[in-house]
């Protein structure tokens, strides 16, 4: 084991660690008095993590696609289109999202505006398109495998 994956294993660990510990809080840490519905304490924290860690890996994930494209510049353009793709497919699913006001009875909450339902709808069709091309990926694969 190199010195590098052990260091990865431990910052693997410690992520963990503290991921467990945030979902203890949430699930465990007690409710807000006087809400309408079950609301746990730390959900506020618990969603602060998990965003945390979808920035971090967007960045790390950025920061190794920069560094490889430094690296090795022949593989630079299979890398462009494999961004220019993802750019088509987030505004594929921003035209198809909807930024129409949802009548929502018994909620006064700033987050019913058109600029967040517009990013809510755009997440969701590009993780539906994204599901897609998984699923036919799969079996594109699975299916040629048996023809050869």
């Amino acid at each position: 084991m190199t010195k590098l994956s052990k260091i990865l294993n431990i910052v693997l660990y410690l992520l963990l660690a503290v991921t467990l510990v945030f979902a203890g809080l949430f699930f465990f840490g007690g409710e807000v008095e006087g809400a309408a519905r079950y609301t746990p304490i730390y959900t506020e924290s618990f969603l602060n993590w998990g965003k945390l860690l979808i920035y971090i890996a967007a960045g790390v994930s950025l920061l190794f696609e920069i560094f490889h494209m430094v690296v090795n510049p022949k593989n630079a353009v299979r890398s462009l289109i494999s961004i220019g793709v993802l750019g088509v497919i987030v505004l594929l699913a921003y035209s198809m999202a909807d930024d129409t006001p949802l009548q929502i009875t018994g909620y006064d909450g700033a987050d019913n505006v058109p600029g967040r339902l517009k990013m809510a709808g755009t997440i969701l069709f590009g993780t539906y398109i994204l599901f897609g091309i998984v699923i036919v990926s799969i079996l594109y694969t699975e299916l040629s495998r048996l023809f050869k």
